[in-house]
């Protein structure tokens, strides 16, 4: 993945469009990556695949419901995971 400075991307910006046709472009400023761009190709790829996991994740809680694997979200469940997640932090700290 090509590096270029935040100074750089904005003086040049017609060859950054040009150069993520071929790959990303990391965009840093003061040494740190604050922006990745990438070609509109890429975009759609990416959605796909995140809208293909969405919609794997929603069947998996479908499936989970159909077969009885979940509880419904009731006061005492919230309570519980707060419990629990209390209790994490608590043997995390010590």
């Amino acid at each position: 993945m090509k590096k270029v400075t935040a100074t750089e991307a904005s003086k040049a910006f017609g060859q950054l469009v040009d150069d993520v046709q071929s790959e990303s472009v990391t965009i840093e400023r003061n040494g740190r990556p604050v922006a990745v761009v990438y070609s509109y190709e890429e975009a759609q790829r990416i959605e796909t695949m995140r809208e293909a996991h969405l919609d794997a994740l929603i069947q998996e809680g479908i499936n989970a419901a159909d077969e009885g694997r979940i509880r419904p979200l009731t006061q005492s469940v919230k309570d519980e995971i707060l419990a629990s997640a209390r209790q994490r932090y608590e043997e995390r700290s010590q």
